[in-house]
């Protein structure tokens, strides 16, 4: 992996990190599927969409995987 690559990927999910706290703070999932949800939020992200789409579908993805 490239320096280029490893940052790409660093500031990619520091957005799905962002996305995850400002809508799923509290919400359990099991720690096994925390992977999962960087998998799909790094899909919308190569999709293109902005933080506002990155939010609602991972809390959409979120709500699929809940344990609470």
């Amino acid at each position: 992996m490239t320096r280029a690559e490893k940052r790409a990927a660093k500031i990619a999910d520091e957005r799905i990190n962002r996305a995850y706290m400002a809508t799923c703070a509290g919400i359990q999932i099991n720690i096994m599927e925390i992977g999962n949800v960087f998998k799909y939020g790094r899909l919308i992200i190569a999709e293109g969409a902005d933080d506002e789409s990155l939010r609602r579908r991972i809390r959409s993805y979120v709500e699929t995987i809940r344990q609470n």
